[in-house]
């Protein structure tokens, strides 16, 4: 038999031979790592659930992690949802927003210094005496690759802070002078940067509240319309969107499903709403005009397009979201029994909310 140590209660129990690991969820359920049967070919260690009642036991093995994964996904993305659980994501994302203390207004300085110390700590420590040449040249390989981590810079400082770390045989002294300068440098630049693009994201949200509000430039169609903006500029919605890639095959085939469908409401022009893939999350927005409430039938509208997207892409999870000037009260009850995957925001939550956590990294940064 062997000792496992439960992770729980912290006191010893005996196992049979093939349990390596036990941790208790409760006093029925456990998970285990255990090792496969050597009857059936090399021993192997595997995750193993484990389940007791009275009388009797059952188990289940996973013996690679791509099977957790599957059974994970289907969980998180399908299955869960159904039950009214939240993805991991969504409640990381929920958690982010309501603390008193967001990341927007964590100091910037003190993140950008955090890489840089890493590198230097690094550095320092190392004595090139006691290395050897050949292992000296791996080190530096090493080293470059924990730069990239560290800093994210561009490939100029990555081949700058490699050349100082080159000069510790001979110059020891001097280099670790020239490192502190090259931090320093890139400290600025980042934090310098940073805040450039945060101006700039602040235009982009001045420019869009001002365009929102003006029918003239709303019934605009092609790339300069503010659905076209919106699309290119959905950090506006959530932070985790910034990456999001515009598939306009897929825009224009749910356009034309939808005008078949609804020939009275659409006619031959096409619905016009954002539609984009973050990973394989499908993102769609429908932006409704200046002045109007926004009410059942626009939610409904939302869900075909959703429905409709099924028979032409292939994805794991969806985000739809319905943004107009007000929120009729059906539509906000209606929303209590939604799926968790649909969204509805007024053009006010939705400005406001973006321009705070802006401001709030430009004071991080100018304080």
């Amino acid at each position: 038999m062997n000792r496992a140590d439960c992770g729980e209660c912290g006191k010893v129990r005996f196992e049979p031979d093939w349990v390596v690991a036990k941790r208790p969820i409760n006093r029925q359920l456990s998970v285990q790592v255990t090792k496969s049967n050597p009857e059936f070919g090399d021993v192997q260690e595997r995750i193993t659930l484990s389940k007791w009642w009275p009388g009797g036991r059952a188990t289940f093995h996973l013996p690679h992690q791509e099977q957790w994964d599957r059974i994970a996904e289907i969980i998180q993305s399908d299955l869960g949802p159904r039950l009214g659980w939240k993805a991991t994501e969504d409640l990381v994302h929920e958690i982010k927003t309501e603390a008193k203390k967001s990341e927007a207004d964590r100091d910037l300085t003190d993140i950008v210094r955090g890489g840089s110390g890493v590198l230097k700590q690094i550095v320092t420590a190392i004595d090139p005496a006691k290395i050897s040449p050949k292992d000296f040249e791996a080190l530096t390989q090493t080293l470059g690759e924990i730069s990239d981590v560290a800093t994210t810079a561009n490939a100029g400082f990555r081949e700058a802070f490699l050349s100082v770390v080159n000069k510790l045989p001979k110059q020891r002294q001097r280099a670790l002078e020239d490192l502190d300068l090259l931090l320093q440098g890139w400290s600025l630049s980042v934090v310098t940067n940073v805040a450039q693009q945060v101006r700039g994201r602040l235009e982009t949200i001045e420019l869009f509240e001002k365009q929102v509000q003006d029918p003239r430039t709303f019934e605009l169609k092609g790339e300069n319309s503010i659905h076209r903006i919106l699309e290119r500029a959905m950090w506006l919605v959530d932070e985790r969107y910034w990456l999001l890639f515009s598939n306009s095959t897929l825009r224009k085939q749910i356009g034309d499903a939808m005008s078949r469908q609804d020939k009275k409401r659409f006619g031959k022009k096409r619905p016009d709403f954002v539609c984009g893939t973050v990973d394989e999350r499908l993102i769609i927005l429908e932006l409704k005009r200046p002045g109007h409430t926004l009410g059942v039938e626009d939610l409904n509208q939302l869900e075909t397009y959703i429905t409709v997207a099924e028979k032409y892409f292939k994805f794991r999870s969806y985000d739809g979201y319905l943004v107009g000037s007000k929120v009729g009260d059906e539509v906000r009850q209606r929303m209590k029994h939604r799926s968790r995957s649909f969204h509805v925001l007024p053009f006010s939550n939705l400005i406001s909310d973006t321009k705070k956590r802006y401001h709030g990294f430009l004071e991080s940064i100018d304080r």
